[in-house]
């Protein structure tokens, strides 16, 4: 079975901040030439948490419009607290026609840890209410870690769970989790370790880091599955320094995404609040590394931009 890629896209925006559903096209558009499946209105990459449930209908409307059938696509509705509130999510990205709905747990806001109970608890009242497939996401971003075999048994119990997204989580992680699972689901996991994890049996790879570069990404994986593992080990390499530069600019994805997406003229760029849009010199900075990372697609990027590589 072919490996998968699987990006949680970011959201195309106007200058103003409003929805740019044109630019939005385009945007996917390269993940479909990718071959590279997509997880939309994530509160992160997606800045899923800034738009309106109206908006989130058409972001998943529009997905499916250019994706489906192509490409996985998929919806990444933002971590609530309440069982009630992510069902209302969920709900949106089902009549939005997505394939799959994320689903990542109670956040660990306030301080909250749930015990072990009260997580399974909360997937046990949810997907009471939610027969369409679903993956779980115990993503260490939303405050804390669920036991591997506490995640195993949630989707041993509930069998509309068909994919578990590792974020944040080793190869411990994963084998713990893998050895814990009674039957197989897909097992999505970050590029940070994956080219042990594939290797072990995880079915692709996710994360928010695939939204500027899907080529290098597929190519990655290409080869990887034509077995070259050397050459794959090299493109990971350089897909590590992308990340690790860009991490300077974080805080979470949409930050350096926008910025990328303005500096390369891509349209779409446009951020909402609480992010801003960095000054021209931080811009200027910005990009100055970027191409002194000497990336095949970066320097694709910036030709099409009209801007200069250093010598």
């Amino acid at each position: 079975m072919s490996k998968m890629l699987l990006c949680r896209n970011a959201t195309a925006l106007k200058a103003d901040g409003e929805l740019d559903e044109d630019a939005f096209r385009q945007f996917l558009q390269r993940f479909v030439d990718a071959r590279i499946g997509v997880y939309l209105g994530s509160a992160g990459s997606g800045e899923g948490g800034a738009l309106t449930a109206d908006e989130l209908l058409r972001v998943y409307r529009i997905g499916v419009e250019v994706c489906k059938g192509k490409v996985p696509v998929n919806g990444n509705p933002p971590e609530k607290p309440t069982v009630r509130e992510t069902l209302d999510h969920m709900k949106i990205a089902i009549e939005g026609g997505v394939e799959i709905v994320n689903v990542y747990g109670p956040p660990g806001w306030h301080a909250f840890r749930p015990t072990d109970d009260e997580y399974a608890g909360f997937f046990d009242e949810l997907l009471r209410a939610v027969k369409h497939p679903v993956a779980i996401a115990p993503n260490p971003t939303i405050g804390y870690s669920p036991k591997p075999a506490l995640i195993a048994d949630i989707c041993d119990r509930h069998h509309q769970i068909v994919a578990v997204n590792l974020v944040n989580q080793d190869d411990d992680y994963f084998i713990a989790l893998k050895d814990g699972l009674a039957r197989d689901l897909e097992l999505n996991v970050p590029l940070t370790g994956s080219l042990d994890m594939l290797l072990l049996g995880a079915t692709g790879v996710i994360g928010g880091e695939l939204n500027m570069l899907p080529k290098t990404y597929r190519q990655y994986l290409d080869l990887y599955e034509s077995n070259k593992f050397a050459e794959a080990a090299l493109v990971y390499a350089d897909l590590k320094r992308f990340n690790q530069y860009v991490a300077k600019w974080r805080g979470a994805h949409p930050r350096w995404i926008k910025m990328m997406m303005k500096v390369f003229r891509m349209p779409g760029w446009g951020i909402r609040g609480p992010y801003r849009m960095p000054a021209d010199d931080e811009l200027q900075k910005f990009t100055e590394g970027l191409l002194r990372l000497r990336l095949p697609e970066v320097e694709e990027l910036a030709r099409s931009a009209g801007i200069t590589t250093p010598v």
